[in-house]
């Protein structure tokens, strides 16, 4: 989650797992139980809710059809002009993507998150 997370950072979580409200939205990085293995937890942010389209197009993010503004990803971490084709993100699930671009592992290649996988949000350092 570079350059906004570092490893080694202590993370303060509002867990919804613990009786927090489950509010999200996008931009918010969500702590989550990986799809592919539950007993690995990511923290990846939230881009796309669901009935939401989401397109990588030459490396940037568009959402039904109109570009993000991504002020959190730093140029020099996201050189790579890769495309994604467009995908639907279903009820209930999300759309997740690393700030760190071309180092990340996320909906780009592991597809959407069910959102009864979201544990909690980050809310500071």
């Amino acid at each position: 989650m570079l350059p906004g997370i570092k490893n080694g950072d202590k993370l303060l979580i509002s867990r919804f797992d613990r009786g927090a409200k489950f509010e999200v939205q996008r931009g918010d990085i969500i702590l989550f139980r990986f799809p592919d293995d539950p007993s690995k937890f990511y923290i990846k942010r939230l881009i796309g809710l669901p009935g939401q389209t989401v397109e990588i197009r030459e490396g940037f993010v568009f959402l039904d059809g109109t570009a993000l503004a991504e002020p959190y990803v730093a140029p020099h971490l996201n050189v790579s002009r890769r495309s994604e084709p467009a995908i639907y993100v279903k009820e209930h699930y999300y759309y997740l993507l690393g700030d760190n671009r071309d180092n990340s592992s996320d909906s780009r290649i592991w597809g959407l998150v069910p959102a009864k996988n979201v544990l909690g949000k980050v809310i500071g350092r």
